[in-house]
């Protein structure tokens, strides 16, 4: 038995080093982004969590909205990947086995933030198995997850093998779908905190993490894979887009608007604090929403150019959408019930990341940027390549 009768492996296995410019751009940017990654890695196994400026008033961090930006990522890519299968998309077919493996991947970055975020893994998988409550978003978590992996990685093997299985497929779309919705109910289910609680975040999550797939595929394309089946393929999915960044911002109008039409204790102050913020109005809606939304309606319907373009601020956009859910329902502190003897009145929470949360969480992108490179390398990817 060797190891490519277990994983696809190519038959001729070559590290090619010779880049075209763009490639060396973002070579060069993954290996500054890994040393930063390991420099957080140190400072962090030297001095524990007080390298991290969270506090007991706002314990989670810019770690937390790393972590859930490349889980977004790879519930998102899963799902475009294995609905191509189970629902038959022929034209999506050229993007299925890069959208699996990288999915896989991006979850494995995920947790390469995850694991300096949480302290003790060994511990925390120990007592999940041991004593997990069903009634917590998190326990479930560490159920959909793994079976997210494995069902995603044996389809990824059977659709190499040329075996499209709707079973496992659908089993691993379910599996995806459940996680990114769980990850949005860990602050959906926030009843303590009026401006998180309900349905809001379960939906973007997954809306926005299916959007984030097709940004990062669009990219993958332009750059990487100039072939017109992957062309044709990005340009399905910018359509789509379109009615995903649409919900997005109708979303958006709604959930801010009756906070502030209603003057909402607890709503209002964090939504205040969210528009006197030029990271959401910048980053989040104008380039990270309107100007996909704009490119994707008026941009070329035969050339992803401008629509990669788009991408690149989209997952930027992406990312601070992370940053400000895990700001937004921490910056408002607690109350006790009797405030006037006990407590002064709330006043926000200020948090900046420190250096070695920069290092780690920015640093896991060029880890990705890494897997990707191992993967196209070594795994079969490309139709020359199957069986």
């Amino acid at each position: 038995m060797m190891m490519k009768d277990f994983i696809p492996l190519k038959e001729n296995i070559h590290i090619n080093l010779n880049f075209s410019m763009v490639g060396k751009i973002v070579a060069a940017a993954s290996v500054i982004l890994i040393g930063f990654y390991l420099f957080g890695v140190v400072n962090f196994l030297e001095h524990g969590h007080h390298a991290y400026n969270t506090t007991r008033e706002h314990p989670w961090g810019f770690l937390v909205s790393a972590y859930e930006f490349f889980v977004a990522l790879s519930m998102g890519t899963i799902a475009i990947a294995t609905s191509a299968i189970f629902f038959d998309i022929k034209a999506l077919k050229p993007l299925v086995k890069r959208m699996l493996v990288f999915g896989l991947l991006a979850l494995i970055a995920g947790f390469a933030v995850f694991l300096f975020e949480i302290g003790h893994p060994i511990t925390m998988v120990i007592y999940t198995a041991l004593s997990g409550h069903p009634t917590s978003a998190l326990f479930w978590l560490g159920v959909f997850y793994p079976l997210t992996m494995l069902f995603t990685a044996i389809t990824y093997v059977l659709y190499v093998k040329g075996k499209e299985s709707k079973v496992y497929s659908m089993l691993a779309l379910i599996f995806a779908n459940s996680s990114i919705l769980t990850a949005g109910s860990i602050f959906g289910l926030l009843n303590d905190n009026a401006f998180a609680s309900g349905v809001f975040y379960q939906i973007e999550f997954i809306a926005s993490g299916i959007l984030g797939g097709i940004f990062l595929f669009s990219i993958i394309a332009k750059f990487f894979i100039t072939t017109k089946e992957f062309e044709k393929g990005v340009l399905l999915l910018k359509g789509a887009s379109i009615a995903l960044i649409s919900l997005l911002l109708i979303m958006y109008l709604v959930k801010f608007l009756q906070a502030v039409y209603g003057d909402v204790p607890g709503k209002v102050e964090i939504v205040e604090h969210i528009f006197a913020s030029p990271r959401f109005w910048l980053f989040e809606i104008l380039l990270g929403l309107v100007f996909p939304l704009f490119v994707a309606i008026w941009g070329s319907k035969e050339k992803i150019g401008m629509f990669c373009l788009a991408s690149v601020f989209g997952l930027i956009g992406l990312m601070s959408a992370r940053i400000n859910v895990v700001e937004a329902v921490q910056i408002v502190p607690k109350q006790l019930m009797k405030v006037t003897e006990y407590q002064l009145p709330p006043s926000i929470i200020s948090y900046t990341p420190s250096m070695t949360e920069w290092a780690i969480g920015l640093g896991a992108i060029g880890i990705f940027i890494f897997l990707l490179f191992i993967a196209e390398s070594v795994l079969k990817l490309d139709k020359k390549d199957a069986h």
